[in-house]
């Protein structure tokens, strides 16, 4: 019974403070788990890949789909000793592709090497982006294209 008596008495004091505007009762929101798992959860995904040509070098493009934008280019190194990856950042309605060309530090033969790739950000809702390629050779960066693209 003085149990019970204990917790009667934090509620009406917990009230109390609630009622008084008592600044220093901390209020605590709790979040679902769902909720939070949910709001982690990035807003779209990324695929890509790239394969090396000597002579060959890919047109930029990026084309909207039923949730994607499809894109493909080319950045292109002094050698063929560049590891190239890629990621994306969205911010509302504005996507950006990072493509980076790290040297690998292997010995190559110096000859201009263009790295083509394609891809796609998957995972929109339909409209209209405004859709980035920021190219990263060896900590240098330029814009590779920037246009609007409609997801449907």
């Amino acid at each position: 019974m003085t149990g019970q008596l204990k917790a009667l008495a934090m509620v009406v004091a917990l009230a109390t403070a609630t009622a008084c505007g008592d600044a220093s009762s901390p209020t605590e929101v709790l979040t679902p788990p769902e909720a939070t798992a949910q709001a982690a959860k990035p807003s779209s995904s990324l695929t890509f890949s790239s394969t090396r040509s000597y002579d060959t070098r890919q047109s930029q493009t990026a084309t909207g789909t039923i949730g994607a934008i499809n894109f493909t280019g080319s950045v292109t190194t002094s050698n063929p000793c560049f590891d190239v990856t890629a990621s994306h950042g969205q911010q509302q309605n504005t996507i950006t592709l990072t493509v980076t060309a790290a040297y690998n530090g292997n010995i190559c033969t110096q000859v201009i090497t263009h790295h083509n790739y394609q891809g796609a950000v998957s995972g929109l809702a339909s409209g209209t982006y405004t859709f980035n390629v920021v190219h990263n050779v060896g900590g240098t960066t330029t814009t590779a294209y920037s246009g609007s693209v409609l997801v449907l």
